[in-house]
C-alpha cells in the first residue's frame, strides 16, 4: 500500500513539473513586442489626420484569435479627407489600404505575414479618395522586426 502511495505522489509531482516546463515555454511568453506606428499632420486642419500602427503583439483583430501581425489605418481628424496606408516588406511596396470612414474610424488590415528580421516600412498619408493612389503628407517609419 505504501508503494503504490509512493508512486501515486511522484506521478503527481513529475506531471506538475512536465506541465510548469510546458507553460515556461509557450511562444507568448517569449515573443517579442514589435509595436509601432506611424502619424501625420495635417497643417490646415490643424490637427493629426491619420495614425498607422503595427501590432504585433498578443490577441488578434476581433474574430481573428491570435492573429498577429497585422495593421490599423486609422482616421484620427475631420478634415474631410481620408488616409492611406503603405506597407513595404524588405524595401517592396507590398500592399496599400484607404480608409475613407471619417474620423475615429479605423481599418484593419493584414497584407502579408512578417518573419523575425524582416525589414518593415509603414507610410500614412492623407488621401482625397479611394483612388488617390499618391496621398499627400506622407510620413513613414522604418524598423527590423525581432521575432517576426
Amino acid at each position: 500500500m505504501q508503494v503504490q502511495r509512493l508512486a501515486l505522489t511522484m506521478s503527481m509531482a513529475v506531471a506538475a513539473v512536465a506541465g510548469a516546463l510546458v507553460v515556461g515555454v509557450s511562444p507568448a511568453s517569449a515573443a517579442v513586442n514589435d509595436d509601432h506606428y506611424v502619424t501625420y499632420w495635417d497643417d490646415i486642419a490643424g490637427c493629426q489626420a491619420g495614425r498607422l500602427d503595427f501590432v504585433d503583439y498578443g490577441e488578434g483583430a476581433p474574430g481573428g484569435g491570435m492573429n498577429d501581425d497585422y495593421f490599423v489605418v486609422r482616421d484620427t481628424c475631420a478634415n474631410g479627407d481620408g488616409v492611406l496606408g503603405r506597407f513595404y516588406l524588405n524595401g517592396v511596396l507590398t500592399d496599400t489600404r484607404y480608409n475613407g470612414g471619417g474620423s475615429g474610424s479605423s481599418v484593419i488590415w493584414d497584407p502579408a505575414q512578417i518573419y523575425a528580421n524582416d525589414v518593415v516600412r509603414m507610410e500614412i498619408c492623407g488621401a482625397n479618395g479611394p483612388q488617390d493612389y499618391t496621398g499627400y503628407s506622407c510620413n513613414s517609419t522604418t524598423f527590423r522586426s525581432v521575432d517576426g
